[in-house]
């Protein structure tokens, strides 16, 4: 049953990040994480400051999205951020929804 639980919410996040431009993410197998490569926005500027990495990105994320995420840099993948699907399917579409209205806002 749990399987199945985090199959769905895994599909869940997934299909929110299919939708936002320039993002690329592996299908996991294990695990409640996905490390989404978010490069794309790297250099890009929500009008004070440039996002130079996978940190600045989580931080502006952070502050203007509400949503708390972990740089890959840590775990060997500095492109990308670490999202955990280990919350609820309602708490995940909101933060989903977060992230993706923080990003759009963004300027390349």
């Amino acid at each position: 049953e749990m399987v199945e639980t985090f199959r769905r919410r895994r599909d869940l996040v997934l299909s929110y990040l299919k939708k936002i431009p320039g993002v690329k993410c592996n299908l996991p197998t294990g695990a409640f994480y996905l490390f989404p490569d978010v490069s794309y926005y790297f250099g890009s500027s929500d009008g004070t400051k440039i996002i130079a990495n996978g940190d600045d990105l989580c931080m502006y994320l952070l502050r203007v999205g509400n949503v708390a995420l972990v740089d890959g840099k840590g775990f060997g993948a500095p492109n990308c951020i670490r999202i955990s699907y280990a919350a609820s399917e309602e708490q995940l579409k909101k933060a989903m929804e977060r992230l993706t209205d923080a990003l759009a806002q963004l300027s390349r």
